[in-house]
């Protein structure tokens, strides 16, 4: 009997070892953020995988950016703590985080940071989504309260793919996870998917994709990305800052200042 998982992950090839460490062997790579040779190398190596990852998926820098990451985990841990969560208040009816049932660990995690923001987590059934149509929110249109709403590509547990068509309408409301007023973001897992099959972000432009390398390459672990969509950027609100990831600061007074692009803050 022989039995090939990939679900997990791919085999990494010996060409893929060799080349990664002729690479280490011929060149010095420094601190990205530091002014000196080995600094510009590692910056011009980054840009350039920034660029390749964005023409695998057929996008490009105009349309989205590329955050490097540990992993898929790490990309959706992200979203979750920097999404411009609304809580509930009398005036205003709150945000809401929708997940898929059929979402890895990762994703339902999520639900811990947003219930420590005081937002609701809801999970939806694929049966669900499959039947349900938006009837009852087609004229609500003023409400701007963000939602999220995140769903596998391609489950992790089943091997289930779920159309990417959920992206589109979903965003414009068409399709709506559960009935909850405001703008509704989306958030594609897709790291079991690319492993075996193409993603074109011209065609399924979803806010957020998370991904890890690993699961395509095999090698190396503790890389993965989140790609966030431009015009959705400046709506994240992010509160942690570290390494180079800060134009300027303070350590004795509370000032901080990001840096421009949102690939380095």
């Amino acid at each position: 009997i022989t039995y090939l998982d990939h679900a997990g992950t791919a085999l990494f090839p010996q060409s893929l070892l060799k080349a990664f460490t002729d690479d280490l062997n011929e060149y010095i790579y420094g601190n990205p953020h530091s002014q000196n040779i080995s600094s510009k190398l590692t910056h011009d190596t980054i840009e350039h995988v920034r660029y390749r990852i964005l023409q695998h998926f057929n996008t490009t820098i105009e349309d989205y950016t590329v955050i490097f990451t540990s992993g898929s985990t790490a990309a959706l841990k992200l979203v979750a703590e920097a999404f411009p969560w609304v809580p509930e208040t009398l005036e205003e009816p709150g945000s809401c985080f929708c997940y898929l049932t059929d979402s890895h660990t990762s994703v339902v995690g999520m639900r811990g940071i947003t219930a420590a923001k005081n937002v609701l987590s809801v999970p939806v059934k694929p049966t669900d989504m499959l039947l349900r149509r938006n009837d009852m929110w087609a004229e609500e249109k003023s409400c701007r309260t963000p939602l999220l709403f995140c769903y596998p590509a391609q489950s992790n547990f089943s091997g289930n793919k779920y159309p990417l068509a959920w992206i589109e309408q979903i965003q414009s409301g068409k399709l709506l996870p559960i009935a909850a007023q405001g703008k509704w973001f989306v958030l594609l897992d897709a790291a079991s998917y690319v492993s075996t099959s193409p993603l074109d972000l011209s065609a399924h432009q979803a806010d957020f994709v998370s991904l890890s390398f690993y699961k395509i390459f095999g090698f190396p672990t503790g890389l993965g990305a989140l790609l966030i969509k431009n015009e959705v950027a400046s709506c994240l609100k992010k509160t942690y800052f570290g390494g180079g990831t800060a134009a300027a600061y303070l350590a004795g007074e509370d000032f901080y200042s990001p840096r421009k692009s949102v690939a380095e803050s």
